[in-house]
């Protein structure tokens, strides 16, 4: 069931959706450090927080949370910035985490990670 409290993420910017729901699982789209005004704040930690903030939104029009999460790919521009990316992650989704993988990629200007993942409800 949708969170009726969430806010819910502008519409995507291409041919997607932010999830699809696969029976008890939901799939979400790849989501960015940017605000709703499409600015990214400055930083790997604000993008970070953005980026996670975002896919909580995605999830919960779908009646899920981070907490959900099975499975999170991060992409981020510049690999050494895992370590105070790990930090943020590891404030936001602490307990039980999700398989994760983390890999180096080049993104548009300004974005410094992309986060998408898997989840699964009841």
């Amino acid at each position: 069931m949708p969170d009726e409290n969430a806010r819910p993420l502008v519409p995507p910017g291409g041919h997607y959706r932010h999830t699809v729901r696969a029976g008890n699982l939901i799939f979400a789209a790849g989501q960015v450090g940017w605000d709703d005004d499409h600015t990214f704040p400055d930083g790997i930690e604000a993008q970070t927080r953005q980026a996670l903030d975002n896919l909580g939104r995605a999830l919960a029009a779908d009646g899920a949370t981070l907490a959900n999460l099975v499975s999170v790919n991060a992409y981020l521009s510049d690999l050494s910035n895992f370590a105070a990316y790990n930090e943020v992650y590891k404030t936001l989704i602490p307990a039980d985490p999700p398989a994760r993988t983390s890999v180096g990629v080049q993104l548009f200007p300004g974005c410094l990670i992309e986060i998408s993942g898997i989840a699964v409800v009841e």
